[in-house]
């Protein structure tokens, strides 16, 4: 066999040929006005050494032809030209890659593959006869002799180059993503023949059969099919993949339905996130948080609910805003609980992923999931969007242009929030700013990207014309600084990424009331009321980084890609801290509360470090297994050798160190049908609130002799930890007839050492006539890691792929979830009610006294559970430029339980107070509801649209009336108002094209 028989013949994409096929080649003169579709090839069709040979074999015989020809220092070009003219031969060629000069030959009567042999194998161009006197020719690259590689270029049908285009090989696990060429290469590939995904958002996915050779770095370029559209400057994409391609569950959310729902902030598309419900409408009022797989209005879920822009946490750790204004109209303060969503602008977002199962060892001090946001970078169109509705006015104008080699994108965004149009002075205005600077160096080896941000707060009430004179306000500013970036070997395998980050955002908050008091004041004069105000002075500080070290290598026929990396992070809160009047004291007279600075509270430093494995190889079924770890280190203080024969921890740490072992695996039964498990478990470090608190002070007055005394409880716990929590799951995936996809998981969720407050009393033992007698002063709470969280769940999901003949796919989701908190720990009280059973049995001992002072009882249990249906229908016509969205969200029911009351004697209490304490007990459930929205974006012109949605179109309001005693009715309103917004948006580029 002929040497060039040996030699991977690579395929011609060079340039403006793609070579995609192996028949229906045109003649030489074509080549350059047609290019080829490698969507047009069959799924299962291999291209390697041995098919190319194949084709060769059954081919005509050309390259037997007998040759004479003669030239001297010719280009190779035309001596091939020649060749055909002369023979009645068709090369297939790129111009470029036969532009090679000083070329002589002198045959006579010689077969052509000998002539092609030795003008072409020194220049590393290889051929075949793919039909009868239909010659190709393409480069050969070769490199490892022991391993294979291959490499490409990808591109649009409009010829654009596609820049951030995902490859994979199915079988091992390994991939990679485009250059800002539309160029990848991956190298070391062991021989064998694999599945190759290409696939980028908005494109046809192209699933290829390939062989890899030893020793040779194939050549395949891909164009893809656009399957997205634009309406204006919303891309519309086409359907996702029907099941899910990663072991871990979680859900993307791209740029094109942020701005189809028209979301102010991240938490106006996170219904879209299976179990997550539509509480409020869009908008910016009050304070927003959420809570995956668990429950909002506990601390510890929201709190443990890790959110990243662009590789940086936004972290909310040293939040210690005690006096943050928190009235019905600004919401719940998140101090001690989740990142304020409404912080986040979601118009200049990508994409969000949104992983709600066992998250990857890279993302650390999470319980509750991750909220993966990127933004947008690189080359865009300068672009202005207005958004309108009942609660928020928005501006954003956005773009990015290239600066040399590189590109600087800028996004500009204001919003503000009316709470009540009748009212002026309540308003919340957010102001964002952002510069991201992208760059790629030596040969595109090093990607880098640097962002610089800045956004300014002002969240007031000070209604006019108040005759209360009320006055609260939350102010922020905050700078960003981040740079982010990946440097990829020459092997094409292995890679370091890198992030780097500092924020500093300086809060002021200040709350202010009416004091009826009598105080006198230094001139002499006497006031018996005042305005009193508090405030809350800090600089939250958040700096860190992470580097990561990805590679990837063979055991035999199983390969390996493994994660190694380093992240630390510095949290601080510095400044005045809780500044207040001592004599005006908002708090009132005689409470001996005094400010509090922030600059003695020492800041928070938490180390993490990760490796994981990613097994890849095949025993019965393909298999991808994922092991792996993350060591949480929250405040280290010493290296502990013992620690490595299990004697205490390795590294020992103020608030814990916490090893969680990780473990993802996924079977592939066949194309169709695949099942996946995880297990493992994640921490998270205590914030700062709960480990430095401000003091407590509890006034006492001697009824026997009139006196004052101030008792100081220094609540600080500077050893308080984190807590951990445990899970698994299991989700079973399957596709029918490439149209619809099931996906079904189950899973189980334990946190334990969760921070709950514990009562403690307070005694003062007094000399009363020569009798010490004890007296009862306050009780304080001292938070400890004791709190237990059980959560457990079924979700399920039904979505087909777009609908040709209806212009319409649709989608369902499902959620069931039940949350326990078991009853730890106990309460004191300090009148126990002898009436309903209630004894004292707190017994108080010391030298003097030995007394029974109020009495203690256990924590009852808590439980609620919730199933939810979504169901959404999206109907597109690209011709008219038409989106249209209906969703529907039915809540089928709502059940709690509340076990937490202080118990009684069923035969010592009367029967009214039993009946109301067995009512109190009962299982309360809330029925069956329905809420409907609209969504409708359509293209006006060139690069402009306009979006318009009604939210509760049906003006439902769900009331459900039901008993909040056994003697009283009520009422709740359980779905949002009736609202609507519209958002017109418009590419200026597009007018001077």
């Amino acid at each position: 066999m002929h040497s060039h028989l040996r030699v991977l013949v690579i395929i011609i994409c060079l340039s403006n040929i793609q070579f995609a096929a192996f028949q229906n080649i045109p003649d030489p003169e074509e080549i350059n006005s047609k290019e080829f579709l490698l969507s047009d090839l069959k799924e299962d069709e291999v291209f390697d050494y041995q098919s190319i040979g194949n084709l060769k074999k059954n081919a005509g015989n050309s390259l037997s032809t007998l040759i004479t020809i003669q030239m001297s220092s010719a280009n190779l070009t035309d001596i091939i030209k020649s060749i055909a003219r002369e023979n009645k031969i068709n090369f297939v060629y790129d111009d470029r890659l036969l532009n090679i000069r000083g070329v002589t030959i002198n045959y006579e009567d010689k077969p052509l593959y000998e002539l092609l042999d030795e003008i072409l194998s020194i220049h590393n161009i290889s051929y075949y006869e793919f039909a009868p006197g239909e010659i190709a020719l393409a480069k050969q690259i070769r490199i490892d002799e022991t391993t294979g590689g291959i490499k490409g270029n990808i591109k649009n049908e409009k010829n654009e180059k596609l820049f951030g285009t995902n490859i994979l090989i199915r079988e091992l696990g390994v991939g990679t993503t485009s250059d800002v060429n539309g160029n990848f290469s991956l190298r070391n590939i062991k021989p064998g023949e694999y599945t190759l995904e290409i696939s980028y958002m908005g494109y046809e996915k192209i699933i290829r059969r390939v062989k890899i050779t030893a020793g040779i770095l194939l050549e395949q370029n891909f164009i893809l099919k656009e399957t997205a559209f634009l309406i204006g400057g919303i891309e519309v994409t086409g359907t996702r993949d029907l099941i899910p391609t990663d072991s871990r569950t979680k859900t993307t959310i791209t740029s094109g339905e942020i701005e189809h729902y028209q979301a102010s902030s991240i938490k106006d598309v996170l219904d879209l996130v299976p179990g997550v419900q539509k509480t409020s409408n869009p908008g910016l009022g009050k304070t927003s948080q959420v809570a995956l797989r668990g429950n909002e209005q506990d601390n510890s879920s929201t709190f443990g609910t890790l959110v990243v822009i662009d590789g940086a946490p936004v972290s909310n750790n040293a939040n210690m805003q005690f006096e943050r204004a928190s009235t019905a109209n600004f919401g719940s303060n998140n101090m001690g609980a989740g990142v304020d969503l409404r912080t986040i602008p979601a118009d200049n977002i990508q994409n969000i992923e949104i992983t709600t199962g066992l998250p990857s060892v890279k993302y650390g001090d999470a319980t509750s999931g991750v909220i993966n946001i990127k933004s947008k970078t690189g080359v865009s169109p300068n672009r202005l969007k207005l958004k309108n509705n009942p609660d928020t006015q928005e501006g954003n104008f956005e773009g990015g242009f290239r600066v040399g080699e590189g590109s600087l994108s800028y996004n500009l965004n204001a919003a503000q929030s009316e709470r009540d149009v009748r009212v002026s002075g309540d308003e919340y205005l957010r102001l964002t700013g952002q510069l991201v600077y992208s760059k790629k160096f030596f040969d595109n080896a090093l990607t880098t990207n640097n962002k610089i941000s800045y956004q300014r707060i002002f969240d007031e009430e000070e209604p006019k014309e108040d005759l209360r004179h009320t006055r609260n306000y939350n102010r922020s500013y905050s700078v960003s600084l981040s740079s982010w970036g990946s440097y990829k070997d020459d092997d094409g395998v292995s890679s370091i990424d890198y992030n780097l980050y500092t924020t500093m955002r300086k809060e002021n908050s200040m709350r202010s009331k009416l004091v009826t008091d009598y105080v006198i004041i230094p001139s002499g004069d006497t006031l018996t009321s005042y305005i009193g105000q508090v405030e809350t002075k800090g600089i939250e500080w958040t700096l860190g980084g992470r580097l990561e070290y990805n590679d990837a290598f063979y055991t035999g026929d199983i390969v390996h890609k493994i994660l190694v990396g380093i992240e630390p992070q510095y949290n601080a809160n510095t400044g005045e801290g809780v500044v207040f009047d001592t004599l005006l004291s908002f708090y009132g007279q005689g409470t001996g509360r005094r400010p509090y600075s922030f600059d003695d509270i020492p800041g928070q430093f938490l180390l993490g470090a990760y490796f994981e494995d990613k097994i890849t190889g095949h025993m019965l079924f393909d298999f991808s297994l994922m092991v792996g770890f993350r060591y949480e280190m929250y405040r280290p203080t010493k290296f502990n050798l013992s620690g490595l024969w299990g004697d205490g921890d390795l590294v020992e740490s103020h608030q814990g160190t916490f090893f969680n072992p990780r473990i993802n695996l996924m079977v592939y039964f066949s194309k169709v049908n695949q099942l996946r498990l995880s297990a493992g478990s994640s921490s998270k470090s205590p914030p700062m609130s709960r480990i430095y608190p401000q003091v407590d002070v509890m006034p006492w007055r001697n009824p026997y002799t009139g006196n004052n005394l101030y008792i100081r409880n220094n609540l600080h716990q500077p050893d308080l930890k984190g807590y951990r929590e445990a899970m698994c799951e299991v989700a079973y995936d399957h596709k029918l007839f490439n149209t619809v996809g099931m996906t079904a998981s189950a899973y189980f969720k334990q946190r334990k050492g969760s921070l709950i407050g514990y009562d403690i009393p307070i005694f003062i033992l007094t000399n009363v006539s020569n009798t010490i007698k004890a007296f009862f002063v306050d009780d304080y709470s001292l938070y400890s890691n004791i709190g237990i969280t059980e959560t457990k769940g079924i979700e399920f999901s039904v979505r087909t792929s777009k609908i040709d003949a209806l212009n319409m796919d649709f989608n369902v989701t499902g959620s069931y979830s039940f949350v326990k908190y078991p009853g730890v720990g106990n309460y004191y009280s300090s009148t126990p009610d002898a009436s309903k059973g209630q004894y004292p049995n707190f017994r108080l001992l010391t030298s003097e006294v030995d007394t029974m002072i109020g009495w203690t009882y256990p924590r009852g249990e808590k439980w609620n559970d919730r199933l939810q249906l979504n169901y959404s229908v999206k109907y597109t016509l690209p011709s008219l430029g038409l989106w249209i969205t209906l969703r529907a969200e039915q809540l089928l029911f709502e059940r709690t339980r509340d076990l937490d009351d202080a118990p009684i004697d069923f035969n010592i209490a009367g029967s009214t107070v039993t009946a109301s304490y067995l009512f109190e007990q009962e299982i309360k459930r809330k029925p069956n509801k329905w809420l409907f929205s609209f969504n409708m974006s359509k293209s006006l012109f060139k690069g402009a649209e306009v979006s318009f949605y009604v939210n509760n179109f049906f003006d439902d309001p769900a009331i459900r009336r039901y008993n909040s005693s056994l003697t009283q009715m009520s009422d709740e309103k359980r779905n949002p108002d009736l609202f609507y917004g519209i958002e017109f948006s418009m590419m200026f580029d597009s007018l001077t094209k």
